[in-house]
């Protein structure tokens, strides 16, 4: 057969499939035809495109190695052949921004408006026993925090990540409502309706984040980028809205802040359900660790595809919630607790106005960390505690001017942490691995949170004394 005739053959063989492209140069090939090969493609439904170079074919044979070569290809389900195959590709889901942000409003209002409820209870900031067991009750936000980094699995294990997601945001609207209309509308105040709200912010957090990163990996980094940058927005929105509404000229209740935080996680759930679309995992993948207790208990089972890259970045993540819960706002808000704060040099300002421009350079600190972890060269998140830390040894200072370029520092550390290990797990860990790689990184870091909560009114003690 003359090479023109061959060369006519093979391409109207391969003529059906519009993404198949063939160069065969001048050259007479033999050996398995490309026909038999293009049916094999069809009978396996997986759809690449063929390029042959004029080098790949040799005269009067085939190598043995270029017939490998091809079939690979052509048999290829690999996790790159149907990334490129998903249809949601490129799509850039920025709704998720508006999920993200009323459940860390939440957050930021259960750890960062205590003060407020300790307030209605009557306590004072002192070394009594009724300030100390407020102190342990609010700090169970921590603990159900930590508890849930992996228990979602077990107690939520029968439902997807997606539902587990409306199961944490629902928890925390109950939390806000059983501190609004509980604590503060009817004035119960019952230590065990503390608990029970903090309780349920900490189901909340511990299970919201590793289940809505999971389910926004499917659409790629930028959309988890956009996303985690509602986290310091969310924060802001009370720790800097909500103090601003409490201060003059306004002087509204906490209580209003509280309901509206629960407000604004109803339209998140429904952004959630309306906005993006359901794509829990590629269908190609399997989906070890997304359900149930079994395939979680799978997960661990295969450690060694996951863990040895991982284990080591969540200390980082540890550090960074420490000072956060410690520090930023933590002993902060006991250090600066009068009506006014004296700046010097003849200046004063009340103290909700002070916390909210604290709290603005807070989310500056947030936003830009988190933005810039996406496009930093890669380095191991250890190396941003120094930021976490030197913001910490300022706020100590106990020096007003220095207090919002602390938490500036601080919040830039955990941005930069954050953002770092979400992209790392997304880049070194098997896609099957997903959920319970951020699991494991979200858990450990959370020892950081329990600690720094549970020392703060010692701190406080040492920091401000009786």
């Amino acid at each position: 057969m003359t090479p023109e005739k061959e060369k006519a053959k093979f391409e109207s063989e391969t003529s059906p499939a519009p993404s198949t492209s063939a160069s065969t140069g001048s050259k007479e090939v033999d050996g398995p035809s490309p026909s038999n090969l293009s049916s094999t493609f069809e009978a396996e439904g997986v759809r690449r495109n063929l390029v042959f170079d004029n080098e790949s074919l040799e005269e009067g044979t085939l190598a043995s190695s270029s017939q490998g070569a091809l079939a690979a290809v052509l048999l290829d389900t690999s996790e790159e052949a149907s990334e490129v195959s998903t249809p949601s590709e490129g799509r850039v889901y920025w709704e998720a921004f508006f999920v993200v942000l009323p459940l860390f409003s939440g957050y930021a209002a259960l750890f960062g408006l205590q003060h407020s409820i300790k307030t209605a209870f009557g306590l004072k900031d002192d070394k009594s026993s009724a300030s100390h067991d407020f102190g342990v009750a609010v700090s169970v936000l921590y603990m159900f925090n930590l508890v849930f980094r992996f228990a979602h699995n077990i107690f939520f294990g029968c439902i997807s990540p997606r539902a587990r997601v409306y199961v944490s945001m629902t928890a925390m609207m109950l939390s806000m409502l059983v501190i609004a209309v509980c604590i503060m509308i009817l004035e119960s105040h019952r230590l065990c309706w503390v608990v029970l709200a903090y309780s349920l912010g900490g189901v909340a957090v511990g299970s919201f984040e590793s289940n809505l990163l999971a389910c926004l990996t499917p659409f790629g980094h930028r959309t988890k980028h956009i996303a985690i940058l509602g986290i310091p927005v969310g924060v802001t929105m009370v720790l800097v809205g909500g103090f601003f509404l409490m201060g003059p000229p306004f002087e509204l209740p906490a209580t209003l802040v509280y309901l509206g935080v629960a407000v604004g996680l109803l339209l998140g759930m429904l952004v959630l359900a309306l906005c993006i679309p359901v794509l829990e995992s590629d269908p190609s993948i399997p989906t070890k660790g997304q359900l149930g207790l079994r395939k979680f208990v799978e997960d661990f089972g295969q450690w060694r595809s996951w863990l040895p890259q991982l284990w080591h970045y969540p200390f980082a993540t540890m550090v960074d919630m420490f000072t956060l819960s410690c520090f930023s706002p933590g002993v902060a808000l006991y250090i600066y607790d009068q009506k006014t704060v004296d700046l010097g040099f003849g200046m004063t300002l009340q103290t909700p106005t002070f916390f909210a421009a604290y709290n603005t350079t807070n989310m500056m600190g947030g936003l830009l960390g988190r933005y810039m972890s996406y496009s930093l060269k890669p380095r191991h998140p250890l190396v941003y505690t120094v930021l976490n830390l030197t913001g910490v040894l300022l706020l100590l200072t106990r020096v007003p001017l220095l207090a919002p370029l602390s938490t500036f520092l601080v919040m830039l550390g955990d941005g930069l942490i954050y953002g770092t290990v979400s992209k790392y797990v997304d880049t070194a860990v098997p896609k099957e691995f997903n959920l319970t790689a951020l699991s494991y990184w979200l858990f450990i870091g959370d020892f950081g949170s329990i600690f720094g909560s549970n020392i703060i009114s010692y701190v406080r003690d040492w920091v401000v004394g009786s």
